[in-house]
């Protein structure tokens, strides 16, 4: 077993030559010719063990000690320490241990310790809510603003705001000063170089923000690679090694997880499946660059076309027309819908995935278009390799994107304890 830690997830890549440490011989159990710090290795081993019970929801410590493969006397160890953290929290009940009628004592992840702040900004306003490390938002304030339209500092200036109200008014919930920020764009480093949806460039945010709030530990991601996060551990993501998210709403992207790591790619680049050219010449695009899949798939592409035929159109009602068979809107669905195949033939191709997962407002927030996709998605898509993923609808209603900005900062946290 080898040990990645890409961003404090941990991640676990099964091998030929895995890597095992065990902190009672104090050396890795695997064929390696040095020795390492007994610190490091506790660290891992602590990481290791949480990671177990997280993905495992609730476990004992022979599971655990059969998957890490480090002794029961180890595992003990190591759980004793994370209990007095209040990190894992012991239940009773479970399957038949050594005895008859003895039953094994089972761990889980505690969810009431550790919780986090998380941001989720779009187009049409900021989310902000307390997340707990089982996924689960406890509080949540949602606010309507049309941050495109707004200056960015005086958007910076609104989700200070609304992460000092959420804390003052949880006053008695255990909140840690550990903010997580999900915006659509290209991040990197802390700064967003380019959001087409926010209308915004080179936007840093993060020193105005912890000077407002006082919170020093703020972080900021692209929103899609969040909430691949947040599938990966609680989502429809959680049984598969390789998955894809595609977020449709009024932006499109991508992101993958590998093995439960996260691939950033170049720069944070990878999955900005949004503005790569499908038509050559095509439709204007907010970037100013024409043929971009956004512009045939997002939300306000997909009105703008409708509202050439029907003005005061909203969505709904174009799905609603769509199922009454009207002519003009069952045509310029079946080019939302070709366009979508292309999409995920895209995201099939290119990445080998296990599974494909659809999120983002439009698939959340419309079942009807939803439903279409899933019963659609096969018109662009070889045989070949239709057959080698699921495509399969997210788990989460409209806060998986705040699940993920939450837990990017819990695990932050962590990687200042563990």
């Amino acid at each position: 077993m080898m040990l990645l830690i890409e961003s404090g997830i941990l991640c676990l890549l099964w091998g030929t030559n895995g890597l095992v440490f065990d902190a009672e011989k104090g050396e890795s159990m695997a064929n390696t010719n040095g020795k390492l710090d007994k610190f490091i290795m506790k660290r891992l081993n602590q990481r290791l063990v949480f990671s177990i019970i997280l993905r495992g929801g609730s476990v004992s410590r022979q599971q655990i000690a059969a998957q890490s493969r480090m002794s029961q006397m180890s595992v003990g160890r190591i759980i004793e320490e994370l209990e007095k953290l209040g990190i894992v929290a012991e239940e009773n009940g479970g399957e038949p241990e050594a005895g008859p009628g003895r039953r094994a004592k089972r761990l889980r992840i505690s969810s009431s310790a550790f919780l986090c702040v998380g941001v989720e900004m779009h187009r049409d306003g900021v989310n902000v809510g307390i997340i707990n490390l089982h996924g689960r938002v406890l509080r949540q304030i949602q606010h309507q603003k049309d941050l495109s339209a707004c200056p960015p500092g005086d958007a910076i200036a609104l989700i200070g705001t609304l992460v000092g109200r959420i804390l003052a008014e949880n006053a008695d919930l255990p909140v840690e000063p550990f903010v997580g920020i999900a915006c659509p764009g290209l991040i990197e480093d802390g700064v967003i170089r380019f959001s087409s949806q926010l209308k915004w460039k080179n936007v840093e945010i993060l020193p105005a923000l912890q000077k407002q709030t006082g919170i020093r530990n703020i972080f900021i991601e692209n929103e899609v690679k969040a909430r691949a996060v947040a599938e990966d551990l609680f989502g429809a993501g959680r049984d598969y090694e390789r998955s894809i998210v595609l977020s449709i709403g009024s932006g499109v992207g991508s992101a993958a997880v590998f093995r439960h790591e996260l691939y950033r790619g170049k720069l944070n680049m990878a999955g900005e499946i949004g503005h790569i050219c499908v038509s050559p010449g095509g439709n204007m695009c907010e970037c100013g660059r024409r043929g971009c899949l956004q512009t045939y798939i997002a939300d306000w592409a997909i009105l703008r076309e409708a509202r050439t035929v029907r003005e005061d159109i909203t969505m709904q009602g174009l799905l609603e027309a769509n199922a009454n068979g009207e002519p003009w809107v069952i045509n310029l669905m079946n080019r939302v819908l070709e366009y979508v195949s292309i999409a995920i033939s895209i995201l099939a191709n290119t990445y080998a995935p296990d599974v494909i997962i659809l999120c983002g407002r439009l698939t959340e927030e419309y079942g009807m278009l939803r439903d279409l996709i899933l019963k659609n998605y096969k018109r662009e898509i070889s045989d070949y390799v239709l057959s080698s993923f699921d495509l399969k609808a997210s788990d989460f209603d409209s806060d998986g994107t705040l699940v993920g900005a939450g837990t990017l900062a819990a695990y932050r946290l962590l990687d200042e304890i563990l």
